[in-house]
C-alpha cells in the first residue's frame, strides 16, 4: 500500500535528520512541509476514525467507547479524541469545514473550533475558515466564540446555564503540582482578573528588582496567592486605587434592553453578556459601560502626552489585545503613540495603540514600525517590509469531480504521496548527517 510506503520513507528520512546540518531556509522549508502533512495525516486520522466509530469496532475490543479506543492508539487524552470523534461527525454537513480539513489548511484544533461553532451556526463556516487562515487560533477561538453566543436565540437563557454551570475544581498532578480551574459567566471573570491585576503588577515589580524573569503566568499565580493572603489579613487594599472593568454596548441594544443580531454587549476582552446584567453592573463605580456610537472618541484630543480617562477606557476597549495581527496577548499591555508625541503635540485616540511589551520594545529600540489604523494596523519590519503572521497556504491538487467518490479520493490520496515522495526525494539530498 502506497502510504505505508510514504510512511516507511518518512520514517527513514526523519531518522537520518541532522538538523545542524540544515540552513536556516532549509529548516523552515522543512517546519512547513511538516505542519501541512501534520494537518493532512490529523484529518486522514479524524475521517478513518469516524468510519471505526460508526463500526462499534471497537465495542468488540473492549473498549469502553470509541473516544477510549482512538485515544489508547494514538497516545491522547479521551477528551482529545472525543474532540476530534465528535469535528469529524459534523464534518458531512459542514462542507466547507470539510473541504478546509481535507486540503490541509486546518489544524485539529482550529477545525474543532470551527466545527463546535459551525454546529451552531452553519452559515458561519466559511467565514470562519477564512478567519483560521488569516488570524491564528487564538483570533479564531474568540470569532467561534461570538458565533456561538450569537446563536443562541434567548440570550439570558444562555447566561444562567453559563452560571448553572459555574465551577472552581482542584486537584494535584502527578508530580504532585496543585492544580485549579475555573468556569465562570465573562462579567464574573472580568471582576477576579481585575481584582488580579494590581497584585500582579507588584508581582512583576518585585521580580523585576530581584533579576527575575518570569512568564506572565507565574505573576499571576502570584497575584493570587497575594489576593487571598490580603482577604485573610484584612488589608485588601480597599483604600486605593481600583482597576476598571469595562463593558462595550452598541447604543440600540441599551436603549432597547436587548442585543439583537450583530449588535454587541459584552466584557471587553472577554465574553458576551445580556443587557440586563451589564445594566446591573453599572451601578458599581468601577464599572465603565463605552456606548459604541455615542461619543466619537477618534476625535476627542488633549494637548497633554498623557491619554485622559476618556481615552484610555476607549482604548481598552476598542484594543483588548496586542494590536500587532496575530499577537492577542492581552496581558501588561502599554499604551504606545504610534507617532512620535513630539512631532503632533496633541494626544488622538487614532493615534495611539496598545501593544504588548515585546512588541513595544521592537517599535521602541530596534525599528519595527506600527503603520494604518485602528481595524487594520500593519507590522513593519525596520526595512519596511510587512511582517506576514499567517502560514504559507497548503498545496492544493487540482480539482477533478469526475468517477465515483471513491475514485476521487484515490486520486487525492496518489496525487498527495506523490508530492510527499517528490518532496522527501529533493530533500534527501543535502541533508543527511555531515
Amino acid at each position: 500500500m502506497r502510504l505505508q510506503e510514504m510512511e516507511a520513507a518518512l520514517r527513514e528520512f526523519v531518522a537520518g535528520l541532522d538538523p545542524e546540518a540544515l540552513s536556516v531556509d532549509a529548516a523552515v522549508g522543512l517546519v512547513d512541509a511538516f505542519v501541512s502533512m501534520e494537518k493532512l495525516v490529523a484529518a486522514g486520522k479524524a475521517l478513518a476514525a469516524r468510519r471505526v466509530a460508526e463500526s462499534d469496532h471497537w465495542r468488540g475490543a473492549g473498549e469502553r467507547s470509541a473516544a477510549h479506543s482512538l485515544a489508547r492508539r494514538a497516545g491522547s487524552s479521551v477528551g482529545a479524541a472525543m474532540a476530534t470523534l465528535e469535528t469529524a461527525a459534523r464534518l458531512p454537513e459542514l462542507p466547507a469545514v470539510d473541504r478546509a480539513v481535507r486540503a490541509g489548511e486546518l489544524s485539529a484544533a482550529q477545525a474543532n473550533e470551527i466545527a463546535s461553532a459551525a454546529g451552531a451556526d452553519p452559515g458561519a463556516q466559511a467565514e470562519l475558515v477564512r478567519v483560521a487562515r488569516r488570524d491564528g487560533f487564538t483570533g479564531l477561538r474568540d470569532k467561534c466564540r461570538r458565533v456561538k453566543a450569537a446563536a443562541a436565540p434567548d440570550e439570558m437563557a444562555r447566561h444562567r446555564a453559563i452560571h448553572a454551570s459555574r465551577s472552581l475544581r482542584h486537584w494535584s498532578d502527578p508530580d504532585g503540582a496543585g492544580r485549579l480551574e475555573g468556569r465562570f459567566t465573562p462579567e464574573v471573570l472580568a471582576e477576579l482578573l481585575v481584582a488580579l491585576e494590581p497584585f500582579e503588577a507588584e508581582a512583576f515589580r518585585e521580580a523585576r528588582a530581584e533579576g527575575r524573569r518570569e512568564t506572565f503566568d507565574a505573576y499571576r499565580a502570584d497575584a493570587l496567592l497575594a489576593l487571598a493572603r490580603a482577604g485573610r489579613d484584612g488589608n485588601g487594599r480597599s483604600s486605593g486605587p481600583r482597576n476598571t472593568v469595562h463593558v462595550v454596548i452598541d447604543h440600540a441594544a441599551l436603549l432597547r434592553g436587548k442585543a439583537e443580531a450583530g449588535e454587541r454587549c459584552e466584557v471587553a476582552g472577554g465574553g458576551p453578556v445580556p443587557v440586563h446584567i451589564m445594566r446591573s453592573m453599572m451601578d458599581d463605580a468601577f464599572v465603565t459601560a463605552v456606548v459604541s456610537d455615542g461619543v466619537d472618541v477618534s476625535t476627542v484630543a488633549h494637548l497633554g502626552r498623557r491619554p485622559t480617562a476618556h481615552q484610555r477606557s476607549a482604548l481598552e476597549v476598542r484594543d483588548p489585545e496586542c494590536v500587532v495581527p496575530s499577537c492577542h496577548v492581552r496581558v501588561g499591555l502599554e499604551i504606545d503613540h504610534v507617532e512620535p508625541w513630539s512631532a503632533m503635540r496633541v494626544t488622538k485616540l487614532d493615534a495611539l495603540a496598545r501593544l504588548c511589551r515585546f512588541h513595544h520594545a521592537q517599535k521602541t529600540h530596534e525599528g519595527y514600525r506600527l503603520e494604518g489604523g485602528p481595524g487594520h494596523w500593519r507590522w513593519l519590519k525596520p526595512d519596511g517590509t510587512d511582517v506576514d503572521p499567517r502560514p504559507p497556504p497548503p498545496t492544493r491538487p487540482a480539482d477533478d469531480d469526475t468517477g465515483t467518490i471513491a475514485e476521487r479520493q484515490a486520486r487525492i490520496c496518489d496525487a498527495a504521496i506523490a508530492r510527499v515522495e517528490q518532496y522527501l526525494a529533493t530533500k534527501r539530498v543535502g541533508v543527511g548527517r555531515r
